[in-house]
């Protein structure tokens, strides 16, 4: 029998005890202590039925009655606890992300007392969320913890089942409540380095870098060739002197333009998920350090028209967390 086979049976046997135990969207997992305590419970009833004696009779009644009102206290803490989870700023394929859970105290007479958020591992979903645990939620309070969530891959996901739980009161039990479904959020793609440049060559005229530069506009200098500059643009002569491609640059008010392409494809492949990702990495170097313009072309026809600054490098990567 194989590893993988061996740590298989444990769960599938975990998971099977957990639907025989379900009922409405609640789950109940009996714990070692609980077991432990079921089996006291048990043994004190038989020996009451055999011997008579009126003082096991009433401590046989006392565990029956601390194992219903165990019960009966975790689903009250339960259904007076109402959650929600935030993502705070972006989330990257593949990289934790910041996440806040907001636990909100439905009841305003009495507190809430240990209570978590975890992962449902009834369901199969893909990321994966960092538990959070709350010792005590006072009366109509609603707190705040922070958590992080993994998402494998890009595009625009439902975070991962959750459900709330608690041990209280007693330690016996471990309730579970689902919880519903939630919007989905939009997973950017995983960040990499950004390609690496060809060492720029010594022009004959250097180019100065304290101005701003365009397509049109007095003549400015003259620096290497990137990938999206016109052709046009070519400064024919110091090409052939230098052996690589030479562009012009003029003075205006804008800024240099870069067109960035990425090839047809589909989510999912290798490949294309290796050029997005590069893409991404491109237009996060050229609009945050060079202050360029940059537009975004898929195959042939444009999804990112030019632009510049952190609001055109949100637009470029919104477009790239779906396309596809």
């Amino acid at each position: 029998m194989s590893a993988s086979s061996r740590s298989a049976r444990p769960r599938r046997r975990r998971r099977f005890g957990r639907r025989w135990l379900s009922a409405r969207g609640r789950r109940l997992e009996i714990t070692r202590s609980g077991w432990l305590f079921i089996l006291l419970t048990l043994a004190v009833g038989f020996a009451a039925i055999n011997s008579g004696a009126n003082l096991l009779h009433a401590l046989f009644g006392a565990q029956m009655a601390l194992i219903i009102g165990s019960g009966v206290l975790s689903e009250a803490t339960l259904r007076r606890v109402e959650v929600q989870r935030l993502p705070r700023g972006s989330l990257y394929a593949a990289e934790p992300g910041a996440l806040e859970v907001r636990l909100r105290n439905r009841d305003g007479k009495r507190d809430v007392l240990a209570v978590s958020v975890e992962d449902d591992d009834e369901r199969d979903d893909p990321g994966a969320c960092e538990p959070v645990f709350a010792v005590r939620i006072a009366a109509g309070e609603t707190i705040v913890l922070p958590t992080r969530v993994t998402m494998p891959a890009r595009g625009r996901h439902r975070l991962p089942r959750a459900v709330v739980a608690t041990r209280f009161p007693f330690g016996l039990f471990v309730k579970r409540r689902e919880l519903p479904v939630e919007a989905a959020v939009r997973v950017y793609p995983r960040r990499v380095p950004a390609p690496a440049r060809p060492p720029e060559p010594q022009l004959s005229r250097p180019v100065e870098t304290g101005r701003q530069r365009s397509r049109s506009g007095d003549y400015h200098g003259l620096r290497p060739y990137r990938e999206g500059d016109e052709w046009r643009r070519l400064h024919w002569r110091a090409t052939a002197r230098l052996g690589q491609p030479v562009v012009r640059e003029h003075e205006a008010g804008g800024e240099a333009r870069l067109r960035l392409r990425l090839g047809p494809g589909t989510t999912g492949e290798p490949g294309f998920e290796a050029e997005v990702e590069r893409v991404a990495a491109e237009a996060r170097l050229r609009l945050g350090r060079d202050h360029a313009e940059v537009e975004l072309f898929y195959g042939d026809r444009c999804l990112v028209p030019s632009g510049a600054g952190p609001a055109q490098q949100q637009r470029i990567l919104d477009v790239l967390a779906e396309v596809g």
